[in-house]
């Protein structure tokens, strides 16, 4: 049925454009995060809705049905955006919730261009936690408005989030109303309209860019045209307009989306805009947002420099003071204090201070600060009268020339007086030796001194140097020496014996032939001939190639018609020998938050309990070669569900649970458990957790007086991460708060965790192999009546999303007999039915090492070697499937080909 059931359900949505929808959220999970609210206004700078598309692209794209969501991750930003229309005119208040620090933008009219802050927390709130709550702030609650029944208002709420839990909610306060709603229920179906051009490049703010880059941007969603207007005075380009082009307006009614504006000049700060227009009749422009970027200097400052002199100094004031921008401020002037400069008395010779650089480089100046203690013009400790001598090894010298140096203010703001030129010779070393100074005593310093180079070499390496997960195809990409005509390539596994792969005239090569899984190492020479140093070698930099290569990472599926996940994947529909559906019913078809990397999954039903004996899905490759640059391996991800019990021949036990907790006064889980009278313990390995659905999904043993949602209990568990891993739980009065000792230092599975019993003292512990226990919290009395509960509890801490654990070497003392298995406080889903499952590539078939690969929840990962296969240098399809009896859904994400690291 999915094929037609979403085309009617598509054609009334179409039909119903003014009706109502639910909110649209975006989230980019980044790893880190700017955890205040400048992190959230300068993350969403640029990303308003009318944007999109988005770069970088959100991890999540998603709607809710309610204008709040909790409990989703940690370290993420995220969106929350539609359109409210008034239902009733009158005054409205705005306000949120949000763990952690966000800000509610609301405009006057469905523009996203106008949004205006109206409401903030510098903190968090609880879900439901208004503005009066404790801990949301006093910004929480906007000002009063005023709104007209049927005005259309465009509403988008920010979060940052760090650790722990999470929420984010936007609701307001009607006319005639004292209780706060969510606005739910009034937002408006309105497509967002990209109207501005956008994602410029130079990206906005950029320094240090060429001098001969090209301006490009991302073009608005109906622009027929692009103005552009380019100058380095902000208010001429933020003002002209085709009537007054100011002498900025570049180019006018241009078609494409690039423009070369020429060489530009070293050093200046440029100031540009587009303006998109329509096509028309309306031919409606939108002045376009005003970027800047600055282009490079002629010269860059060297660093790292090691100053040396044959003068004697005291500890305080050696040679190194000369350049360790000690003393200097950011404008370039330098203090009056001693300890921020060189001073030193010559020996039997002459006194000279060196200065060695990392590398040769092609100088082009000298500046220097001369000596500037505040009596300076009457001691005249600074440099008079001095030679100056560069080489390129530290042997050979040649003298440039004699110098004066001009004597410093003596004053705290004092800027370089002397600037010496070296027009570009090549320089490794510097020798300044002094012949007068500026008074008579006998003693000679500097306060600093910087040196100026022209870039001659490579350098900005693309890849970066040290970057790893290197695409094998990847094109070798740097930034020219300045005066290069032609570049050297050279790359190998061993920086000591690189060989040369290349000359080009472009600052790239594409003929690297990568294998997966490497180390390798490269530069560039650069070269022109008519130079006074015809090769400028280049720093030898390193990366690593990635492992493996995707086939299919399941993002390019959409749920328009041709891109669907299932017109790609062909699974069993209308085929009984095939039990296998891929995708949803409805959309969204592909899976968007079960996803080992990106946004999506594939979702895979299988069903081998009637006529089908397996469930499979094929893409189609079309003579892909998996062999290709050393590739020895295919991998794919699964993710399975847990069964609902499951006790296999070696005693492994799998169980799935879904629930909000086990904790506060009313637990939700599954716990399969035996009867127990008197004292008795037990003893599992957690093997383990899927922690996706939350980092305090629970999985442990429990004794528990009987299976009402308050009952006390004593729990040894394992979690999804948080508490260190670890947490001896319980309650000690029947429907109270539950009480925690949490473990000292992380732990993870595999672990092991007992629980004892002895009269009513209940006590758990911990161990790494089931020997060496280590008790968890202090021992607690609890009463409780014979018999009680001893088991096994999983809970996901996710109502939405359910967890799997597996466990061995389950043991117990004191009670016997088969596991009972309960659902306490909430429905438990079945789960998946354990089965194995296979790739085909083509007509060769492997099937994968887990028999049980279908009840393993959360993401495994499975290599298989190519050479298990028939033939892989042709492939025409790949083939996912399920065999054994029984049905459930698995997820199947970033199938690829490669080879495995394999460290020297």
């Amino acid at each position: 049925m999915k094929r037609y059931l979403i085309l009617v359900l598509l054609i009334g949505l179409c039909m119903n454009s003014a009706g109502w929808a639910d909110m649209n959220r975006q989230i980019w999970d980044t790893g880190s995060v700017n955890e205040n609210l400048d992190g959230v206004r300068a993350f969403h700078e640029d990303k308003r809705p009318d944007m999109m598309p988005f770069d970088p692209a959100p991890d999540i794209e998603e709607v809710l049905e309610e204008s709040w969501f909790g409990n989703r991750a940690d370290q993420y930003y995220a969106n929350l955006w539609g359109w409210v229309t008034i239902p009733e005119t009158g005054t409205y208040t705005w306000h949120m919730h949000a763990d952690n620090h966000s800000v509610l933008y609301i405009s006057t009219d469905e523009s996203w261009e106008n949004v205006q802050e109206v409401a903030s927390i510098d903190g968090w709130s609880n879900v439901g936690e208004w503005g009066g709550g404790a801990n949301g702030g006093p910004n929480a609650d906007s000002a009063a408005f005023q709104y007209a029944a049927g005005q259309i208002l465009a509403v988008w709420g920010i979060m940052v989030e760090g650790g722990g839990g999470d929420n984010l909610g936007i609701g307001w306060t009607m006319p005639g109303s004292n209780s706060i709603e969510y606005i739910s229920d009034h937002v408006s179906i309105i497509p967002p309209t990209p109207t501005k051009a956008r994602n410029p490049m130079p990206e906005a703010g950029a320094v240090d860019v060429p001098r001969d880059t090209d301006l490009s941007w991302a073009a608005g969603k109906f622009a027929a045209t692009h103005d552009v207007y380019l100058g380095t005075v902000f208010d001429d380009v933020n003002d002209a307009t085709r009537a007054d082009p100011r002498g900025v307006l570049v180019s006018e009614s241009q078609a494409d989306i690039t423009y070369d504006p020429g060489i530009l000049e070293f050093g200046a700060t440029y100031y540009w805009r587009i303006d998109e227009v329509n096509a028309p009749p309306d031919s409606t422009i939108f002045k376009g947002k005003v970027w800047e970027f600055t282009v490079e200097p002629f010269a860059y400052a060297i660093e790292g420099i090691i100053a040396t002199s044959n003068g004697d100094s005291d500890a305080t004031s050696g040679p190194e003071k000369t350049v360790d921008g000690s003393g200097l401020n950011a404008a370039g002037q330098h203090s009056v204090e001693a300890t921020d400069m060189w001073l030193a008395t010559p020996g039997a010779d002459p006194l000279y201070i060196q200065f060695e650089f990392d590398r040769v480089y092609k100088l082009h100046e000298m500046v220097v600060w001369n000596y500037n203690v505040m009596f300076e013009l009457l001691l005249g400790f600074g440099l008079k009268d001095v030679t100056i001598e560069y080489s390129e090894n530290g042997e050979d010298w040649t003298t440039l020339g004699d110098v004066t140096l001009n004597q410093a203010t003596a004053k705290d703001d004092y800027a370089a007086n002397t600037t010496v030129a070296f027009d570009g010779v090549p320089v490794k070393f510097v020798k300044i030796t002094v012949n007068s100074g500026h008074g008579p005593m006998g003693q000679f310093g500097l306060s600093e001194v910087q040196f100026m180079q022209i870039p001659a070499s490579a350098r900005e390496p693309q890849p970066a140097d040290g970057a790893v997960d290197v695409p094998v195809g990847t094109t070798l990409g740097w930034r020219s020496g300045r005066e290069a005509v032609s570049h050297e390539v050279s790359l190998g596994a061993d920086p000591n014996t690189l060989e040369l792969v290349g000359t080009v005239n472009t600052n790239s090569f594409t003929g690297a032939d990568l294998e997966f899984g490497m180390d390798y190492s490269w530069k560039v020479d650069e070269v022109n001939e008519a130079d006074a140093i015809t090769t400028w070698p280049g720093a030898v930099w390193g990366f690593r190639t990635e492992e493996y290569a995707l086939i299919d990472g399941m993002e390019e599926y959409t749920d328009d018609e041709g891109s669907r996940i299932y017109e790609t994947w062909v699974d069993g529909y209308g085929v009984p020998a095939n039990g296998s559906q891929v995708g949803y019913l409805e959309s969204p078809f592909a899976e968007g938050s079960i996803v080992n990397s990106g946004g999506q999954s594939m979702p895979l039903f299988y069903d081998n309990s009637g006529s089908a004996a397996s469930s499979e899905a094929t893409k189609s490759l079309g003579g892909m070669n998996l062999a290709a640059n050393g590739a020895d391996s295919l991998r794919l991800f699964v993710s399975g569900s847990a069964p609902t019990f499951y006790e296999g021949a070696d005693g492994t036990i799998l169980m799935n649970a879904i629930g909000n907790d086990i904790w506060d006064a009313a637990d939700q889980f599954r716990f399969a458990y035996k009867q127990l009278t008197g004292d008795g313990s037990m003893i599992a390995r957690v093997d383990d957790l899927d922690g996706s659905p939350s980092s305090w999904a629970k999985a442990g043993v429990m004794i528990r007086q009987d299976t009402a949602v308050g009952s006390t209990h004593s729990f040894m568990c394992m979690t999804g991460g948080d508490g260190n891993g670890a947490s001896w739980q319980g309650r000690e009065t029947a429907n109270a708060n539950s009480v925690n000792a949490d473990a000292t230092s992380p732990v993870a599975p595999p672990y092991w965790v007992r629980i004892d019993r002895a009269g009513d003292t209940l006590t758990g512990y911990l161990s790494p192999d089931g020997e060496t226990w280590t008790q968890l919290g202090d021992p607690r009395t609890i009463e409780m009546d014979d018999p009680v509960l001893i088991g096994l509890a999983v809970t996901s801490h996710n109502t939405g999303q359910s967890t799997g654990a597996a466990f061995s070497n389950v043991s117990i003392t004191g009670a016997a007999g088969a596991f009972e298995i309960a659902e306490i406080g909430v429905a438990q889903p079945q789960g998946n039915d354990p089965a194995a499952v296979y790739v085909k590539l083509g007509n060769s078939r492997v099937t994968l090492s887990d028999a049980a690969a279908t009840a393993r929840s959360g993401w495994t990962e499975y290599v298989i070697p190519l050479s298990e296969f028939g033939g892989v240098t042709n492939v025409q399809e790949i083939t996912v499937g399920v065999e054994g009896p029984g049905a459930g859904l698995i997820f199947i994400d970033d199938v690829g080909f490669g080879r495995a690291y394999v460290a020297p």
